[in-house]
């Protein structure tokens, strides 16, 4: 008995508090919303001490008169929502009424408004167990909200934050997250004795461009998608530019960041066969969503959303970047990234087609996060690849129609050197984990060994099945709705073909076979791919089946094993990883003079 208490009003306010203020950008961030939510046109923050010490927010919104002022403090207040039901119609950034009370409970807080109907602007004080007092004023139209000392009175969680530096840039950030959901506003932000810092009102891409900074602001481009009950823009960066991480990938739903994991999946899908693999587009999405079809009341800071269908738009972002990074490749392929340059030889027998190698820099590192897998004679699990079939050795033969003469061949290619065939390539080693080195003509070809092992694999597939393997114990595919099942379920006559077998246990679908080059994590990838909205999703669970048989980065391959490979290289048709990074970089001997100025 008497072991439990009702905590005294403070305490119970400070605990809210730290639900939606944990630092100073949190705290910006709600008065930022406030502001945007007034309707203001022109917001200029200024902080100090990394907001620590200050942070003033002045907005020309639509203000509050004495009345609106004195409720506004108090927590759950709010002029958004007056019923549960207005939470499936809300539109506004904030609505739970919890910001401000937040905020004065755990620093001082000073708040001049006027509204257009009001004689004068009225001023709010109020702090950590102080009650508000309200005072009239000289003052325009709008608002100015005034936070100092955060966290005076609570010195055990100030000490849980970073220098002030540190807090300023994320202060930055949050301010720079609510610029790009609005660029029809004029922001202004001021840290210490820095410079403002002031963000005009732009369309979307110039935005982007004067808030990010990075991305060249003639590679962007916005474009339009829409489904039932939503639209969009997304504004990106054409792929020749991108990044070794996530940085400049970022989702927004209804005007606010959200931390959703299949969003920015689906952009990543949408950049699919046109980045280096290890590569990250810059792309932003904005999508505009029912109320009623998402649900932000799930985070006192309203970072996630939970969606009525989560497939539905995840899928209309990903075709619509398809659509127009396809459209993009055929109008300005500069701008779509280094395409493999045709090598002015000949026709390589095998699959037919001519083959090409790219420039210097188009190449990057494999995706990381796949299992090793054995060095030595590279087979993957589908049957030893040596020369192509029928080659007859290392390199591809010659149709004689491709060329009027052998002898304009032999002044375009060097006396083969031994242990090659005739008009074959030299192997030379092994270098820096990934490269296998060799000479064809008069080049050096650096060849990455995993991205043309898991080419290789990838086209063996479509014309061979692999070997299904069955499961000792059926896996549930585990969908997150029926839809999503409903899509695995569609697909498995092609699946089939891929190794799978699925088949339903007690009304539950499962995954009982699995091709022998996936026998862990069937279900996942068979998930991942429903989530995908990826437009041939058999192809995208090939290509994730090649990925993890390959070879690896770190495997070092016995000499007859890397001149294998390189045949079977020389053989594709298209010199590219499924997921579209070149399989080789290629040197000419004048490049290589030019380089230690031979040539000058």
């Amino acid at each position: 008995m008497g072991i439990i208490k009702v905590l005294p009003p403070p305490v119970a306010r400070l605990i809210a508090a730290g639900e939606v203020i944990d630092r100073p950008a949190s705290a910006l961030r709600e008065l930022l919303d406030n502001a945007i939510d007034s309707g203001a046109r022109e917001i200029a923050v200024r902080i100090e001490e990394g907001g620590i010490g200050l942070i003033r927010l002045s907005d020309d919104g639509s203000g509050m008169d004495a009345e609106d002022l004195a409720l506004s403090i108090l927590p759950h207040a709010t002029s958004k929502i007056s019923s549960a039901d207005d939470l499936l119609r809300a539109r506004s950034l904030g609505f739970r009424g919890e910001a401000l009370a937040s905020i004065a409970a755990a620093a001082r807080v000073e708040i001049l408004s006027r509204d257009a109907a009001s004689p004068s602007a009225q001023r709010l004080v109020a702090g950590p167990g102080s009650a508000a007092s309200i005072s009239a004023c000289a003052g325009r139209k709008g608002t100015t909200v005034t936070v100092s000392g955060l966290f005076a009175d609570f010195p055990a969680r100030r000490q849980f934050l970073k220098r002030p530096q540190a807090e300023a840039a994320l202060c930055r950030q949050v301010l720079v997250d609510k610029a790009l959901a609005h660029p029809g506003i004029r922001f202004s932000f001021e840290s210490g004795s820095a410079k403002p810092e002031i963000l005009l009102p732009a369309e979307r891409p110039g935005r982007v461009a004067d808030c990010l900074r990075e991305p060249p602001r003639e590679l962007l481009h916005a474009i339009r998608f829409s489904g039932p009950g939503f639209e969009g823009e997304i504004v990106l960066a054409g792929p020749s530019f991108y990044r070794p991480d996530r940085r400049l990938m970022q989702a927004f739903v209804n005007r606010r960041r959200v931390q959703e994991w299949p969003l920015l999946q689906a952009l990543e899908y949408g950049f699919e066969g046109f980045l280096p693999g290890g590569a990250h587009p810059c792309a932003l999405l904005f999508l505009e969503i029912d109320p009623a079809l998402a649900d932000f009341n799930i985070h006192p800071a309203k970072r996630e959303v939970r969606f009525k269908d989560p497939d539905a738009p995840r899928r209309a972002v990903s075709q619509a970047l398809r659509d127009f990074l396809g459209e993009l490749a055929r109008r300005d392929p500069a701008q779509v990234g280094p395409e493999p340059g045709p090598f002015e030889g000949p026709e390589l027998a095998g699959l037919g087609g001519p083959w090409s190698a790219s420039g210097l820099g188009a190449d990057g590192p494999a995706a990381p996060g796949f299992p090793p897998s054995r060095a030595g004679r590279w087979q993957g699990g589908v049957g030893a690849f040596g020369a192509a079939e029928g080659s007859g050795g290392y390199a591809g033969r010659i149709p004689a129609e491709s060329w009027p003469s052998i002898d304009a061949l032999r002044d375009r290619v060097a006396a083969p050197p031994s242990p090659g065939p005739a008009l074959g390539f030299r192997y030379l080693g092994q270098a820096l984990g990934p490269f296998l080195l060799f000479e064809l003509g008069d080049s050096l070809f650096l060849l990455d060994q995993h991205a043309a092992h898991e080419r290789i694999l990838f086209d063996r597939l479509a014309r061979r099945p692999p070997e299904a393997q069955e499961l000792l114990v059926p896996e549930p595919v585990g969908a997150e709705s029926d839809a999503e099942e409903a899509r695995i379920e569609a697909l498995a006559p092609g699946l089939a073909l891929l190794g799978f077998r699925l088949e339903r246990s007690g009304g539950e679908l499962m995954v009982a076979a699995a091709p022998a080059l996936l026998p862990q994590g069937a279900a996942r990838e068979l998930r991942e791919l429903a989530r995908s909205g990826a437009e041939d999703p058999l192809r995208a669970i090939r290509a994730t089946m090649a990925c993890r048989a390959a070879v690896k980065d770190g495997d070092e391959l016995e000499p007859e094993a890397a001149r294998e490979l390189i045949a079977a290289a020389l053989e594709l048709p298209e010199p590219r990883c499924p997921h579209g990074r070149p399989i080789w970089v290629r040197l000419t001997r004048e490049e290589l003079y030019r380089m230690v100025r031979r040539i000058v």
